[in-house]
């Protein structure tokens, strides 16, 4: 019984080596936008590494996190610059409405309608690093279908703008969660993300 426990096809095995991918996976993710690379390739490039290194159990994650890294640079960086600037401007529209709304309540009501619609350049955000980890695609027509797919998916956008507001939240109140929670936020994702792909093929 403890050596089919042990052994390297045995259940707390296969644990160890899918808590050491998603340890390693999200340092080399948080160095990466740390140090060298934008939020964007680097955020592709480990989707596609979670997806089948982790869920598919296919081998060669890493070799594969840094030619996704690699071939998907220039689009996966520009995606997010654009999505990255209206999710910046979004919240400072936000801010600056929800503190007029202290002496508005026309204000108040704009700044809380403008918190809503966050939900369009986050979600985006969501989905275009996915699609293109496994789709090809050029930035026009990668971003147009980003789009498409945060309103044909609209609860399932919800679940992932929310659930990458509180896993940032998360790791930048407490820092540790770095180095676990990149991954694991990319694992969540694809609970939502492939069963969209799969409909969108069918």
């Amino acid at each position: 019984m403890l050596k089919k426990l042990f052994s390297q096809e045995g259940f707390l095995w296969k644990g160890l080596n899918v808590l050491t991918d998603i340890v390693f996976l999200s340092v080399i993710w948080s160095l990466l936008c740390l140090l060298v690379v934008p939020i964007g390739p680097a955020t592709t490039a480990l989707y596609d590494a979670v997806v089948h290194g982790i869920r598919r159990k296919e081998p060669d994650v890493y070799p594969r996190f840094f030619r996704v890294l690699k071939t998907e640079f220039k689009t996966a960086f520009f995606s997010g610059l654009l999505w990255g600037a209206l999710i910046l401007v979004s919240v400072l529209t936000v801010r600056y409405l929800l503190a007029l709304g202290e002496s508005s309540r026309s204000a108040f009501a704009a700044g809380i309608a403008y918190y809503v619609a966050l939900i369009v350049p986050l979600g985006s955000a969501c989905w275009v690093f996915p699609i293109l980890s496994r789709f090809t695609f050029d930035f026009r027509s990668l971003n147009l279908t980003a789009l498409r797919f945060t309103f044909a998916f609209l609860p399932r956008t919800l679940i992932l703008a929310l659930m990458t507001i509180e896993a940032l939240q998360w790791a930048l109140n407490m820092l540790f969660p770095f180095t676990f929670m990149p991954a694991l936020t990319m694992l969540l994702w694809s609970l939502f993300i492939e069963p969209a792909f799969e409909k969108v093929r069918h």
